[in-house]
């Protein structure tokens, strides 16, 4: 669209590939349900594996959440003429892309954070302030916890051809350092260290949705239910979850494009 005068919201996708493939015209049927219901889309690339690690695809996401912000600036928020309600700007992510996507928000939770208060000097790294400020996260059969998806692939005897382990560093160290579950504890923790309010994470967290099927057998939808809890467990609330059954991996990003539960949920 030209202008923001029927457009109801913003959508921010990043598509999946194990962290070393996929790339953005892959998934533009992906769009369709959103721009039927007046949102406009982005469905954005990054380097992947060995072009780049985890902490550069997410900076390519931060790159593309700046360049869209300000190139698009009629998009990210409601016209005075639209007639139609504004849904608010979210990121959503399948797979490895659901796992850098949370990264990128952990970030943006950093910057939140550093403005609502000045206590935490360790957690000031943020966002760049040009950046889209998401009101909302939508993880399509995430990974959320590296240390345990290696174990995994291992039970699968994939783990060393995956490109999963490299892009992440290789070591457990590392693999708990670019883990959400683990970066969402260690914000808790220097909050709850802190003179600061013990509601601070659920009043500036974005709303989150979780999508996962559970017959997923490349992701298992444990990630899905285990980032839940680390959530709720944080004193984010604002979190859903929906397991879809009889559902594999590719089957949740396939029901956007074609159809299917996980278009009804999100829309």
């Amino acid at each position: 669209p030209e202008s923001n005068k029927d457009v109801c919201g913003f959508l921010f996708f990043v598509h999946g590939g194990a962290w070393g493939s996929g790339m953005p015209w892959m998934y533009r049927l992906v769009c369709q349900p959103f721009l039927n219901i007046g949102l406009a889309v982005a469905v954005v690339g990054y380097r992947t594996y060995p072009d780049g690690d985890v902490e550069c695809q997410v900076r390519d996401l931060e790159s593309a959440s700046i360049m869209l912000n300000i190139k698009y600036p009629q998009f990210m928020k409601a016209s005075k003429n639209s007639s139609c309600k504004w849904l608010g700007k979210c990121i959503m992510g399948h797979s490895s892309g659901a796992h850098i996507t949370f990264l990128y928000m952990i970030k943006d939770l950093r910057k939140r954070i550093n403005l609502a208060t000045d206590e935490l000097d360790n957690l000031s790294e943020g966002l760049n302030d040009n950046a889209i400020n998401f009101d909302s996260f939508i993880g399509l059969s995430g990974v959320y916890s590296i240390s345990h998806h290696f174990d995994y692939e291992a039970g699968r005897g994939v783990e060393e051809i995956s490109p999963m382990k490299p892009a992440c560093g290789y070591s457990r160290h590392l693999f708990e350092y670019h883990s959400p579950t683990k970066a969402l504890n260690r914000i808790f923790l220097e909050l709850s260290n802190s003179s600061c309010d013990k509601g601070l994470l659920h009043s500036l967290a974005p709303r989150i949705l979780l999508i996962h099927g559970i017959e997923d057998k490349t992701v298992p939808f444990t990630s899905t239910s285990d980032i839940a809890y680390c959530l709720q467990a944080c004193g984010i609330q604002d979190c859903t979850e929906h397991y879809i059954p009889k559902c594999g991996h590719a089957d949740v990003i396939l029901h956007l494009m074609l159809g299917g539960e996980s278009e009804h949920t999100v829309s």
